[in-house]
């Protein structure tokens, strides 16, 4: 019972603390004809609980330092979020995220994670340059959206166009086996991310995104945080009388000095 109530207040307080909305800003070099900018994104976990989090989690581990936008094609998105460094692209390549619902369409500036079918989702992200509503019924599921330097997203280098083998863009196998040696020999003018920041505690943010079931615990509204916080006292009201009635019963007539002898034993 002890368990049960200890495992509800912790999932309404994971609840709360994944549930903010929070921005990051993007400083980005190397963009069309030279120069530095920046962006913010705001991340909204309601819409996506899953891929806000995770999110959350590579911001807060500094993930995105120093990575490409690798496939940057003009009307439809900007995609990154293969780590430079490909030891650390293996560390995350298996770390895969069920899927959110997807609650919101994907309209210009909203930011997406890409999927290779169900469950599948890991740290590759991409920006909607345009309205890609198709990609809402295939369930791509937008977590954030660009709400100051949209300008300067549309900026990101496009010159490559579609990668490999389709196109003469970058190669994702090779940009994970090779990382950044192989995108700065062959894709020079590609756009980068310097570093991305918040003023947010993400560590929090990313430690419910880790913490044992904790993607498994639903997303509920205020007026459902007061209806399981009054649950979780009455049970815990309950188990506290029953405890009560089986000590007045089971007590004999030194009972007083039996647990004053336990009491001792335990601290021992």
């Amino acid at each position: 019972m002890c368990k049960l109530c200890c495992l509800l207040i912790f999932a309404i307080s994971a609840g709360d603390v994944a549930g903010e909305t929070f921005k990051v800003t993007f400083a980005v070099d190397n963009l069309e004809g030279g120069g530095t900018g920046h962006f913010v994104v705001e991340v909204h976990p309601a819409w996506a609980p899953k891929g806000a989090q995770r999110f959350a989690e590579l911001v807060q581990s500094k993930f995105f330092d120093n990575v490409r936008f690798f496939r940057v094609i003009d009307g439809f998105m900007a995609q990154f979020g293969i780590s430079g460094d490909p030891a650390v692209a293996a560390k995350w390549r298996d770390k895969k995220i069920k899927d959110d619902v997807t609650k919101k369409s994907n309209s210009r500036g909203r930011l997406t994670f890409a999927t290779s079918g169900p469950n599948s989702r890991t740290t590759q992200i991409f920006i909607n340059f345009g309205g890609n509503y198709g990609l809402d019924q295939q369930g791509f599921a937008p977590f954030a959206e660009v709400v100051e330097g949209m300008d300067i997203v549309d900026k990101l280098y496009k010159g490559y166009g579609e990668g490999a083998p389709n196109g003469k863009g970058p190669s994702q196998m090779l940009i994970q086996s090779k990382g950044n040696v192989y995108l700065q020999d062959k894709f020079p003018k590609l756009s980068f991310i310097k570093s991305v920041t918040s003023n947010s505690d993400l560590g929090a943010i990313a430690a419910a995104a880790v913490a044992p079931g904790a993607n498994d615990i639903p997303t509920v509204s205020g007026h459902g945080h007061g209806l399981i916080i009054f649950a979780v006292f009455s049970l815990m009201a309950f188990v506290l009388v029953l405890l009560v009635a089986r000590s007045s019963r089971w007590k004999g007539p030194n009972s007083s000095n039996h647990t004053h002898e336990e009491n001792t034993d335990s601290l021992e």
